[in-house]
């Protein structure tokens, strides 16, 4: 497939929340497999927001849950790291954790080890992931003890996290729960081991006896065959398509195994795969909360402030997506679940502040830039189209965009009344819904 302007905008789409025109606009000279080594190696890339503790000058961004969410999603929106931003997010929502039942500090430590670990080795990843403090605090690992071994978190390791329902049994759940015992979060919110705490005993799990600790567990489930198949087909229903591909998923697996578990490998194998640019994988995906406000707050160009990333938090609830407050620890609901009435007229509602209400100025003159003076209706509808990104417009939301406008000539007094219309439909339409 060519290389258009178009792949390069499906690319920060799907890899990322979707960019800002500009952001196309410094990708796509790179070509397609440039653009996709640019976006693995995001080492090379500064991200300076991350570095700031405080982007936003809160009054409590470590203490208050508040201020934590309202700093996370501003360094989504603003980071100049795309993929490595949209997996933190995916990663969260695999390895869920919810803010409300641990602590900002525990939080926000728990985003910067998410982030270091994206596309690093998934053993690794899961050799953190139980020593994590607000994992320990959210699936009781904290007050797992020899004495009262508590099966939360092996439970929901094996079920969610690894293998899948299948290969375990309630013996391998009891025994790894023993596995992991030992290790407590202090009131200043470090991690430690207590020795005293820990069962030395033997412990079989999937077939496997010795004195295991829960490095051992997981070393145990990154072996299995199960979690290597459940890991690479949610990256591929998240990152390509809901209709999973049997041959494409094989490859995945196939630059697992060939690495050694390395998700850098299995992410090339997926932005490479033919699925990921099939033109009838596209407008397919419902876009989560996240997607939608984040994805429309670049597009427009608009720069967050406390106060709309603020907004930001309140409305996504309302789509079904609360940012790192998730329902429940299977994550975020998806899809179909995503597009019921109220939650709609939520993004509607988002949609028309930050069209309208934000700098209505700036967005008009970025969108419409380059356009003639008086353009035609055809002309400003398939523009603003383009430059939303929405994808696939259809005849009949074309048309009703079109007798919005009416016939009458689009001139210099009236061009910002119509593109903030047109745009606003356009955020509306079922299309853009979709990803």
């Amino acid at each position: 497939m060519a290389w258009t302007r178009e792949e390069a905008a499906h690319l920060l789409r799907r890899a990322g929340f979707g960019g800002s025109l500009s952001d196309v606009d410094a990708l796509f000279p790179a070509g397609q497999l440039g653009a996709i080594s640019q976006l693995l190696d995001f080492d090379a890339t500064p991200d300076p927001v991350w570095d700031d503790p405080n982007p936003l000058a809160l009054a409590e961004p470590t203490t208050s849950n508040w201020d934590a969410r309202r700093n996370l999603v501003y360094k989504l929106i603003v980071s100049k790291r795309p993929l490595q931003a949209h997996l933190l997010w995916f990663w969260h929502g695999h390895f869920t954790t919810s803010i409300e039942e641990t602590n900002a500090t525990l939080m926000l430590r728990q985003m910067d080890t998410w982030r270091s670990f994206a596309t690093g080795k998934f053993l690794d990843f899961l050799l953190a992931m139980y020593k994590d403090g607000a994992m320990l605090h959210y699936l009781d690992g904290d007050p797992n003890s020899k004495r009262d071994p508590n099966e939360n978190f092996a439970r929901e390791n094996f079920e969610l996290f690894t293998t899948g329902l299948g290969p375990y049994t309630e013996t391998d759940v009891r025994e790894a729960a023993r596995a992991f015992t030992g290790y407590e979060v202090s009131g200043e919110n470090v991690v430690t081991f207590n020795a005293n705490d820990h069962d030395t005993g033997n412990k079989t799990i999937l077939g496997q006896t010795g004195n295991w600790n829960g490095d051992d567990v997981m070393r145990i489930v990154f072996t299995r065959p199960e979690t290597k198949r459940s890991i690479c087909t949610k990256l591929y229903k998240f990152f390509v398509s809901e209709r999973l591909n049997l041959v494409e998923l094989n490859n995945l697996m196939r630059a697992w195994t060939l690495s050694n578990g390395n998700l850098r490998s299995v992410m090339q194998a997926l932005l490479r795969s033919p699925g990921f640019w099939d033109p009838r994988n596209r407008g397919f995906l419902v876009k989560s909360g996240a997607q939608y406000a984040i994805g429309l707050v670049q597009r427009l160009g608009l720069t967050p402030d406390a106060a709309l990333v603020g907004r930001m938090l309140d409305e996504m609830k309302q789509m079904g997506q609360s940012p790192f407050e998730p329902p429940n620890v299977a994550g975020y609901p998806a899809g179909i679940r995503l597009t019921g009435a109220s939650m709609l007229l939520t993004r509607y509602h988002f949609a028309y502040h930050v069209i309208y209400e934000k700098n209505a100025a700036a967005v008009t003159a970025l969108m419409t830039a380059g356009l003639p003076a008086s353009p035609t209706r055809d002309q400003l509808v398939a523009t603003l189209a383009e430059r939303l990104g929405v994808v696939n417009l259809g005849a009949n939301t074309r048309n009703a965009i079109l007798d919005y406008i009416g016939t009458g000539a689009i001139t210099s007094s009236n061009l910002q009344n119509r593109t903030l219309g047109t745009l606003y439909l356009l955020a509306a339409s079922p299309e853009f819904q979709m990803i």
